[in-house]
């Protein structure tokens, strides 16, 4: 067996036991697998999908049953490494965990494209050399080449999408909306040092004499629309980078930190 047969096996493996142990030791990560998950978790499930895709049918006897022809073959794993790369970012820009900030997110989307353009190969010629016909004519996939363009520059610009603010803030949505809040468990007492309305902003204009939840699930449309990934970016946002004089504050690493066991 190969050494990227070897990879691909092994892999496959190691998830399906990452899986199994997860669902059997926290029932938690059932969550993360409804449709009530922020859709950029999505995004990076179907990145792992698609290394699965590009890994497993790297041996040469599968890749010869499943694409007859080398050149199908290329366009089919060059299709799947954009998706790759476009469904990565979509997870990583939008967690905010591993990339964050406007700067990191611009340096991100280069590099990523500068990846995107590097799939486009020429074709190597052999022997007496051919005048190319155009620039696509002179890439390496054959006929499927136009395709291949469209598909490279189409992920290339849905990575300048997640440059724009509302983007983030949509794939930070679940795609459906869960019946009931989960429940949060804030500790007030550690957040003495916050004065009360940068959190309670009723306080202030007076809008609203409830909790944060029930006031924008049920309010105006302009502060339910994004609601939860706006909490989310309040909380996460506060902790990343704390106002001056804040002591003693920490990353939040996990959904169970601020939410009550599910």
């Amino acid at each position: 067996m190969r050494a990227h047969e070897l990879l691909g096996w092994s892999t496959l493996l190691a998830a399906a036991l990452h899986v199994g142990l997860s669902l059997g030791v926290d029932h938690r990560v059932v969550e993360h697998l409804k449709l009530t998950a922020p859709r950029y978790e999505y995004a990076g499930m179907l990145a792992f999908l698609t290394l699965l895709f590009l890994t497993m049918p790297a041996g040469t006897r599968v890749r010869s049953r499943l694409w007859p022809r080398h050149r199908t073959f290329q366009a089919t794993h060059v299709g799947a490494a954009c998706l790759l790369v476009v469904a990565l970012a979509l997870h990583v820009i939008t967690t905010r965990r591993y990339v964050a900030g406007r700067a990191h997110s611009v340096a991100y989307v280069l590099l990523s494209s500068i990846v995107l353009l590097a799939l486009l190969r020429a074709r190597v010629r052999r022997g007496v050399p051919q005048p190319p016909s155009g620039f696509v004519g002179a890439l390496v996939f054959g006929r499927h080449s136009r395709l291949m363009l469209a598909i490279v520059l189409g992920a290339a610009g849905t990575l300048l999408l997640l440059l724009r603010g509302g983007t983030a803030l949509a794939l930070r949505e679940p795609f459906v909306r869960r019946s009931e809040p989960l429940v949060l468990g804030f500790p007030h007492d550690r957040h003495r040092q916050v004065n009360c309305i940068q959190c309670h902003h009723n306080f202030v204009d007076r809008t609203g004499t409830d909790s944060c939840i029930s006031c924008h699930r049920s309010g105006r449309a302009d502060i339910r629309v994004g609601a939860e990934a706006r909490f989310h970016d309040f909380c996460l946002g506060c902790h990343r980078d704390p106002p001056a004089g804040l002591s003693g504050h920490g990353p939040v690493t996990g959904c169970s930190t601020c939410h009550t066991p599910l």
